[in-house]
C-alpha cells in the first residue's frame, strides 16, 4: 500500500485516508443490508471509528469452515489490516446460528469498530477527524464512494458533537 497509496486512496491526501476507510466500512455494511436505507457511523473522539447497520444478511462462502459470522464479515474487509484492532460484533433475534450446507444469517445487526493506526497515516494519533463531517461529505460526493441512490450514512462526530445525514 505504501508503494502506491493512490491505488487505494485515490487523490485524497493522507489526512483523509481514515475518512476513506470510514467510507469503505459504511459501503460494506450497506452491501450487507440491501433493504436498509442507512448505516450509522461514529467518528470517536480518540480516533476510532464505528459503524452499525440493521437488517444485514450474511452467507457463508461455499465449502467454508464453521467460522463465526463476525469472522466471515471481517474477512471481506481487507482494510482492517490498516488498523491496530478491529472488532465485528453481530446480534440477531435468532436463537441459534443457521445450520446445513448453505449457512445464511438474516436480520443481523452488525457493528464494526476500528482503532485506526496513526503510524499507517503518518498523522498525530486521533487527529484525523478534525472537520470530519465536511471532509467526509466530500469523499462521499465522489463517484467511487457515493452510496447508492436512496441510501445514506448517518454520521456522528463525537468530539465536535456534530451530526449529519450524508449524502
Amino acid at each position: 500500500m505504501k508503494a502506491n497509496p493512490g491505488l487505494y486512496f485515490g487523490a485524497f491526501p493522507s489526512s483523509d485516508w481514515p475518512l476513506v476507510i470510514a467510507a469503505w466500512t459504511a459501503a460494506d455494511l450497506l452491501r450487507l443490508a440491501p433493504d436498509t436505507a442507512s448505516v450509522d457511523l461514529v467518528l470517536h473522539r480518540g480516533g476510532a471509528l464505528s459503524a452499525t447497520v440493521h437488517g444485514a444478511t450474511v452467507t457463508a462462502p461455499p465449502h467454508a469452515d464453521l467460522r463465526p459470522v463476525a469472522d466471515i464479515i471481517r474477512a471481506g474487509m481487507w482494510y482492517t489490516e490498516l488498523s491496530r484492532n478491529t472488532t465485528v460484533h453481530t446480534t440477531s433475534e435468532r436463537a441459534a446460528p443457521p445450520s446445513g450446507p448453505r449457512r445464511v444469517w438474516t436480520g443481523l445487526t452488525v457493528t464494526v469498530r476500528s482503532e485506526l493506526d496513526a503510524a499507517v497515516f503518518g498523522l498525530p494519533d486521533g487527529s484525523w477527524w478534525r472537520d470530519g463531517i465536511p471532509r467526509f461529505a466530500k469523499i462521499l460526493a465522489t463517484p467511487r464512494h457515493r452510496p447508492p441512490d436512496g441510501r445514506h450514512v448517518h454520521v456522528f462526530d463525537e468530539a465536535a458533537g456534530d451530526v449529519a445525514e450524508l449524502p
